[in-house]
């Protein structure tokens, strides 16, 4: 009872100065802790890094491999390569990277829709409408249907068309009942009218205006072209209005 009561000070005398005071012993345990949080996140990771750069690593041995086209010509920007000003196709490479946004809005939306939609109706429309989407935007960026399956296939352009409207039709067909309630039908109606438009006077389908004399023959290629420009900025604004209406939706019935 007699016995005096060691102070505190008493019983931290023996240790070392970690115990004494916090800020080594803290730092060294956030070091630690940094440590495994990297590399439990690189671990976590390494699949993901494996899937995303092993195709890029393969396409950049693929090219160094091959010998029939020069590398810079495959991996050198085209205007450079062929010398040609800035400029030159400046309208094609705004479609283009109107469907390259069109297709990662599609495809993104389908897949944060499968968390906040049942039915996945609109998940399948949307995920479909994307990858017609992507099918045409590396159609538009390597030629397919003027170059590719002509010369180097024996694919007559003809058949490309025929196989891209079967496969517009078919989807069509699939989700009819969700285009036609669509609150954005008109912008989707009159892409499809301009892509007509734009491949009747690529085909030559129509009578030559330029042999009546009602238009320029450097028209031609202003309406062909212009037609389909007005048709992908339709394509992406229904798209797009229409991704933004299901993400809304779908985050009010998750709330709900």
């Amino acid at each position: 009872m007699n016995k005096k009561t060691p102070h505190v000070g008493d019983l931290t005398g023996n240790f070392g100065p970690d115990i004494k005071t916090n800020e080594p012993l803290n730092d060294n345990f956030r070091e630690a802790r940094a440590r495994d949080s990297l590399r439990d996140r690189f671990t976590e990771l390494f699949p993901l890094m494996v899937a995303v750069y092993l195709p890029t690593f393969l396409i950049v041995l693929l090219v160094r491999q091959q010998n029939r086209v020069p590398i810079h010509h495959l991996m050198g920007d085209p205007s450079k390569v062929a010398d040609w000003p800035f400029y030159l196709g400046m309208v094609t490479k705004f479609g283009i990277l109107l469907w390259s946004a069109t297709a990662a809005i599609c495809l993104f939306t389908s897949l944060y829709l499968q968390h906040l939609n049942p039915s996945l109706k609109h998940q399948r429309f949307l995920l479909f409408g994307g990858l017609i989407t992507t099918v045409l935007m590396l159609d538009d960026s390597f030629q397919f249907h003027e170059e590719v399956f002509p010369t180097y296939l024996a694919i007559s352009e003809k058949i490309v068309y025929l196989v891209y409207v079967i496969m517009l039709a078919l989807y069509l067909i699939k989700f009819y009942k969700i285009i036609l309630n669509s609150r954005y039908l008109v912008f989707l109606g009159l892409a499809f009218v301009c892509f007509a438009l734009s491949i009747l006077l690529d085909m030559r389908a129509i009578i030559d205006l330029v042999e009546m004399g009602l238009i320029y023959d450097r028209d031609r290629a202003l309406l062909e072209n212009g037609f389909k420009l007005f048709g992908i900025v339709s394509w992406f604004t229904y798209f797009s209005l229409t991704c933004k209406q299901q993400i809304q939706e779908g985050m009010h019935r998750f709330q709900s």
